[in-house]
């Protein structure tokens, strides 16, 4: 089984051309002819058959690029395997090689998690009551991230704050 992991969810398949899409979101398999024979293939997803046929039901996340090629004695052909999952689930599908003339296809298990940034936060608000003058009062607030992918977060408009209150990051 190929494991891409967590993915963030709602990425543009469209974009895949990118580099900074394609170092998250695809992988490269290496389809060698090691054979005495020039080979046809065809590659494509167990999800894109026919449910008569063995496919699934649903949107596959995965695109396979390309579809089909010719491979010389001793050649290797870059297939390119991208996913872009929707909504936070895991999902799974099988990359299906069909040789020419040759019965037995050659199945690879492929598998993403689709993954929805969430943050908990320790308390919804923080109430500051009275305090004497010159007296340092603090309180904390805990984000925890509880999902499989790395958030990115910020504190905004915090120089728009009165020069009484003062914020310190601590990561962890």
């Amino acid at each position: 089984m190929f494991e891409f992991g967590p993915l963030l969810i709602k990425k543009d398949a469209e974009k895949r051309a990118d580099p900074k899409i394609q170092e998250v979101n695809s992988t490269i398999f290496q389809i060698t002819n090691n054979g005495k024979y020039k080979v046809d293939a065809t590659f494509t997803l167990r999800s894109t058959l026919a449910p008569e046929e063995g496919g699934a039901e649903g949107k596959s996340p995965f695109i396979i690029e390309p579809s089909e090629c010719s491979l010389s004695m001793d050649e290797t052909l870059q297939l390119r395997v991208y996913a872009f999952p929707e909504i936070a689930q895991l999902y799974t599908d099988q990359l299906v090689v069909l040789i020419k003339d040759n019965p037995n296809p050659v199945i690879l298990p492929i598998q993403c998690l689709g993954a929805k940034p969430v943050v908990s936060v320790s308390s919804d608000t923080v109430l500051f009551e009275r305090a004497l003058l010159n007296k340092v009062l603090t309180k904390t607030l805990t984000l925890t991230n509880t999902c499989p992918i790395k958030i990115n977060w910020r504190l905004k408009k915090i120089d728009g704050l009165p020069a009484e209150f003062s914020v310190t990051p601590i990561s962890g």
